[in-house]
């Protein structure tokens, strides 16, 4: 079924924006954009055109935190509408308000605007240079903000939080030092606009900082009508949720009077969704997805939005969860990369390029150290589209907040410098490579938090959707770099425990180099300048093995341990890792394994027992085979042994 309201739509590049009026889809002005009413519910379509003049869309319904049951309804019924009048290639996401995705937030600059009441209940627009009443706005978020009107008075105001103060014509911006460095950066621009919106460019504004004097606090709390800088809570109580940060669910929604699922068992097939059916991906990273099949049953299809309520309703998460509909035929990478194997029918091609080791390997050299530097140079991913000599953008998610770090990257880092990642976030790395072709890794560091694994993947989908049909999506968890990858940072990539300045760093205080003075790191690869990387790892014994170079960070040496199955590759690395990362002063002492010393064992907590063997292995290997749009990985782990020919049948399936 058509609507005349959507005649037109998705006919330019663009945002186009609906709000729901009496179960009817009302275009907005385009001067409304980014003010949302809390009574109500929204669509919101955006159109990107490719560089090959196609279209491809996101619609977003947006539903306020006070609208009818009604208007939700409502909206998610429409936009399947509309999905349907553009042919079923959009991909539809529910937004919450208060939890909307980057992607959404990011429609909007500086900050998305909530205003109270809805469409129906008589609030009208503020009258431009009138002076405004008495309004106390509260900024939320991290890169992508938020504007909330909250009680003007002095409980609602936290440390930890941007404010905006109006008054006749007087805006007062209020940052606290514990406020979020992004919220600081931006509360300024967001007053800007106010300024310049309803104030007609006359209001003024004036700043409130940790170096502000007292006499400018006394103005603020007199506006306000009582208070003072030091009854200002420490922390805000905003709502948090967690869950299992690796687990991925699939499930089948079976139709009668009860909601049922079926739990569908590891790894998934793309055979596994039957055109009859609609499915329900449950991720820690993306939200869930919700797959409708080609044939499956027309109402179900319109009103899928209940059923993703009642399975949130089922888990016990959060009605603010961010959910995707995708559409059979239509599935995006970020959908597809939890799928064992997808099949395509695009005309994808990507050209890889050998090493040398990826060329001996497999060739009938029946040599076992051939398939242990197979394992140490990534190169059992095969994936080489280019020799690493193209352009890097990075972007970092740390602590809920992102930050595009190529030019700290490239000014801290010369010719010798290290690049460093921190286990405890995430990295979007977009490649650019033969004029218009992409690849974008998003590298998960281990200790991530969930809220920044989703962050960056929301950023990963918003580039795919940008650079549609010119990019290759490659998630990447720590520890499974393929040696493209590797090849980016030049093989002198170095991977440290914490977040950004070691502010998120876990709570084992052995990650903390402030607090021990020690620090030890494992070097390992193949070729300098390649596929080289120093990774830290507990300062404890166990850590140690036999085919890698360590190196033991003390207040006043540092230790070279070489492994007796490690070669004088590693060992040239890891001086170089010491003279381009490690910048105290200090003795350094080299030694081979077997000549450590007792002060060497007891920085490390005793001499162990045993130091395994590595030098006789089993490879395991575990593959997750994808489409041509993302990456086929595969992990060699070392665990007793086996012949060679046996080891390469295993990879090689």
């Amino acid at each position: 079924m058509e609507h005349p309201a959507f005649s037109d739509a998705g006919q330019t590049a663009g945002l186009e924006i609906w709000t729901i009026d009496n179960f009817e889809p009302v275009a907005i002005e385009r001067k409304k954009y980014g003010k949302f009413y809390e009574g109500d519910s929204y669509i919101v379509l955006h159109t990107n055109q490719s560089a090959t003049s196609s279209f491809t869309y996101n619609v977003h319904f947006w539903l306020g935190a006070h609208a009818s049951q009604d208007k939700m309804g409502a909206a998610a019924i429409l936009t399947v509408t509309l999905d349907d009048m553009l042919g079923g290639r959009a991909v539809q996401h529910r937004e919450v308000q208060g939890h909307e995705s980057s992607l959404f937030q990011g429609y909007f600059k500086p900050a998305i605007r909530y205003l109270p009441g809805g469409l129906e209940s008589g609030f009208t627009e503020v009258e431009t240079n009138a002076g405004a009443p008495l309004r106390l706005l509260r900024l939320s978020g991290c890169d992508n903000m938020r504007i909330e009107e909250v009680p003007a008075e002095p409980a609602s105001l936290h440390r930890d939080q941007c404010f905006i103060l109006e008054l006749d014509h007087d805006i007062f911006v209020l940052m606290p030092s514990s406020a979020r460095a992004t919220q600081r950066r931006r509360v300024v621009a967001v007053a800007n606009k106010l300024r310049d919106e309803e104030h007609n460019g006359r209001a003024a504004i004036e700043i409130l900082d940790e170096f502000s004097p007292d006499e400018d606090f006394d103005r603020f709390f007199e506006a306000l009508g009582s208070g003072s800088r030091d009854e200002m809570d420490d922390a805000s109580s905003e709502e948090e949720f967690t869950r299992d940060g690796t687990t991925v669910y699939l499930y089948k929604v079976l139709y009668g009077e009860e909601f049922e699922l079926d739990a569908l068992n590891k790894p998934f097939k793309q055979k596994h969704l039957s055109s009859d059916d609609i499915f329900i991906l449950d991720t820690p990273d993306s939200g869930i997805f919700i797959w409708i099949g080609s044939s499956a049953d027309e109402e179900n299809k319109k009103n899928y939005n209940d059923i993703v309520q009642k399975y949130l309703d089922v888990k016990g998460y959060p009605a603010w969860l961010h959910a995707t509909r995708v559409t059979e035929g239509a599935e995006s990478s970020l959908f597809k990369q939890y799928f064992a194997h997808w099949d395509v029918n695009d005309n994808a091609y990507i050209k890889t390029y050998a090493s040398g080791i990826d060329a001996g390997y497999g060739s009938g050299e029946d040599d076992a150290v051939v398939a242990k530097l197979v394992g140490k140079s990534a190169a059992a991913s095969r994936y080489m589209p280019d020799d690493g000599s193209g352009t890097l953008t990075v972007f970092r998610f740390a602590g809920g907040e992102q930050e595009d770090i190529t030019e700290t990257l490239s000014s801290s880092s010369s010719s010798s410098g290290a690049r460093v990642l921190h286990q405890g976030a995430v990295y979007v790395v977009q490649y650019q490579y033969e004029g218009d072709s992409y690849v974008v890794y998003n590298w998960v560091g281990a200790d991530s938090s969930a809220e920044d694994r989703a962050a960056a993947a929301e950023l990963v989908a918003q580039l795919e959707d940008e650079l549609e049909g010119k990019t290759t999506l490659v998630r990447v968890p720590q520890g499974k770099e393929p040696k493209h990858f590797l090849g980016l940072f030049k093989g002198r990539l170095v991977i440290v425990f914490g977040g950004k300045n070691n502010d998120y760093a876990p709570d084992n205080a052995n990650h903390d180099y402030e607090d021990t003075n020690v620090r030890l790191f494992r070097v390992e690869g193949t070729a300098l300048g390649v596929d080289m990387r120093a990774t830290q790892v507990p300062e404890t014994a166990a850590s140690m093995e036999d085919d890698d170079v360590f190196v033991l960070q003390t207040a006043d040496t540092l230790y070279v341990r070489v492994g007796k199955e490690s070669d004088d590759t590693e060992k040239t690395a890891a001086l170089e890792f010491i003279e381009s990362f490690v910048t105290e002063d200090g003795n350094i002492v080299t030694f081979d394994q077997g000549e450590e010393s007792d002060e060497f064992w007891e920085i490390l907590g005793g001499q162990p027992d045993d130091i395994e063997d590595h030098s006789t292995w089993q490879a395991t290997v575990s593959r997750r085979a994808h489409a041509a749009t993302t990456l086929t990985a595969v992990s060699v782990n070392m665990r007793g042994r086996c012949g060679l020919k046996s080891c390469r049948s295993s990879l090689r399936r």
